[in-house]
C-alpha cells in the first residue's frame, strides 16, 4: 500500500489505483517523467518502487475528497418538496380522523378504548409513505 501522496523516486511498477479512479486495470509508475506520480490509498501490484511523500497530513487527495462530500448540500427538489407536503398534510388527516372518531362514537353510543384509536392511528400511519414511494423510485414493503 502507498502510505501517501507522492513521486516514485526509484523503480518501476504496476498500481491499481481502482479504489480512487475506479479503473480496473493497473498503471505503471516509474520514476521521472509525466508517470510518477502516486496516490496515497493505491495498491502496488507488482515489483517494487521507493516512494517520496511530498503531501502534507491532511492535505492529501483522499482528504480533499472526503471534505468534499462533507460539505456537499443541495437544495430539494420539487418533487420532494410536493412529497413532503403530501405526507404532512395524510398524516395530519388521519390524526384528526383518529381524534373525531371517538365524540361520534360516543353520540352514537359506542365505547372506543383508547388502544383501538392507537392501534387505527399505527394501521394508517405507514400508508402516505407507501403511497408516495412509488412516484419517488423506493421499495414499497408493505403488509
Amino acid at each position: 500500500m502507498v502510505p501517501g501522496d507522492g513521486e516514485v523516486i526509484e523503480g518501476v511498477a504496476s498500481v491499481d489505483e481502482s479504489a480512487i479512479t475506479g479503473e480496473s486495470a493497473p498503471v505503471i509508475r516509474e520514476s521521472g517523467g509525466d508517470r510518477s506520480a502516486v496516490t496515497g490509498g493505491t495498491r502496488v501490484l507488482s515489483d517494487r518502487i521507493v516512494v517520496k511523500i511530498t503531501a502534507n497530513p491532511g492535505e492529501t487527495f483522499l482528504d480533499r475528497m472526503i471534505s468534499l462530500v462533507e460539505g456537499a448540500s443541495r437544495q430539494k427538489t420539487p418533487n420532494e418538496i410536493a412529497l413532503h407536503i403530501l405526507l404532512v398534510g395524510m398524516t395530519i388527516v388521519f390524526l384528526l380522523a383518529c381524534v373525531t372518531l371517538v365524540p361520534l362514537a360516543a353520540y352514537s353510543s359506542i365505547r372506543l378504548s383508547a388502544t383501538a384509536i392507537v392501534a387505527l392511528l399505527v394501521c394508517l400511519i405507514p400508508r402516505p409513505l407507501a403511497g408516495c414511494c412509488p412516484p419517488s423510485g423506493l421499495p414499497v414493503w408493505t403488509a
